[in-house]
């Protein structure tokens, strides 16, 4: 499934989270590690891990998990799909993750790549490999729960561990928050993720996107989800129109670039839809709303407060 996925958004490199099992249950199981300098990704590969002073991170929401734990200043290469921290956005970048450059990454020197199981291609993966370089390649989370095994992951690996258990409290904390307010709320709207990246990139996402948990989790029913909607597929009129959306949610970026409210308006299907008629169109920013990491309790208390204003303190 999650090759499917990669396949799907590979033409646009920019979504920042993955497929899962549609029972909302992870597909796989946290890497094992068998010593202190020793770990088995979730491409089936060993990596021995000597020196975690210089790494270049091929995924955006890796790099603000870094960057959380304390351990920014270990980070000399990012990918395209970084927007969080600011501070991260003066490393330099290699490109997009997905269209994997292994001269770029090289030749920044590092002593370890992190990257999830939506890099590619393969080849350049080995080509760092041969280079003398590890390569640890991590699954992908796109469930609540998963946030807290990519924490743990990524602090095991650079031997962060305290650090990482505090993360994740912090984190479990804020999502716990946002789910004792929403169990408040009377109403489940319908609601819809329509991601737009310009008007060659209109998607709509459903079952196994982290969208559909972070709706779910808000006391929302993931409308296209609902209707048959698996991952990500193109942005079809009538399918949109039969979901019948009361609220439609979009990256704040690409509504932007296609022109704002009017534009949105006019895609095909949106005005026909309960949301496009009131206008219940709520825009976040990417990396918070799909980059499941360490800013999740935020992204999901936000939309506990959008769905349910009636929730919102005095």
């Amino acid at each position: 499934m999650a090759r499917r996925f990669t396949i799907l958004i590979s033409i646009f490199g920019m979504i920042l989270a993955a497929c899962s099992a549609d029972s909302g249950e992870p597909t796989t199981t946290l890497p094992a590690t068998s010593d202190d300098s020793t770990f088995v990704g979730a491409d089936g590969v060993t990596s021995d891990i000597s020196d975690t002073s210089r790494i270049v991170v091929l995924n955006g929401d890796l790099v603000e998990v870094m960057f959380a734990l304390g351990a920014g200043d270990r980070v000399i290469g990012r990918d395209l799909t970084t927007t969080y921290p600011p501070e991260a956005l003066a490393v330099p970048h290699i490109g997009l993750g997905r269209k994997l450059n292994a001269e770029a990454v090289i030749g920044l020197a590092p002593t370890l790549v992190i990257g999830d199981t939506q890099i590619e291609p393969l080849s350049a993966i080995e080509q760092i490999r041969a280079a003398g370089i590890p390569v640890v390649i991590l699954d992908v989370e796109a469930t609540l729960p998963g946030v807290s095994r990519k924490i743990k992951t990524v602090a095991d690996i650079l031997d962060l561990d305290d650090e990482g258990a505090d993360l994740v409290r912090d984190v479990e904390a804020e999502v716990q928050e946002a789910l004792d307010l929403v169990a408040q709320a009377a109403d489940m709207p319908r609601v819809g993720y329509v991601y737009v990246r310009g008007p060659e990139t209109l998607l709509m996402f459903g079952n196994g996107m982290p969208t559909h948990f972070l709706i779910e989790a808000a006391k929302g029913i993931d409308a296209f989800g609902e209707a048959g909607v698996t991952f990500a597929v193109p942005l079809d009129a009538e399918q949109l129109v039969a979901a019948s959306p009361d609220v439609l949610i979009t990256p704040i970026e690409g509504f932007d670039l296609i022109g704002g409210m009017d534009a949105f308006l006019a895609l095909p299907g949106v005005s026909e839809t309960p949301a496009g008629m009131t206008k219940a169109i709520i825009t976040y920013d990417e990396a918070l709303f799909l980059g499941m990491g360490p800013r999740t309790g935020e992204a999901l208390m936000q939309l506990v407060l959008d769905l349910h204003p009636e929730l919102a303190k005095p």
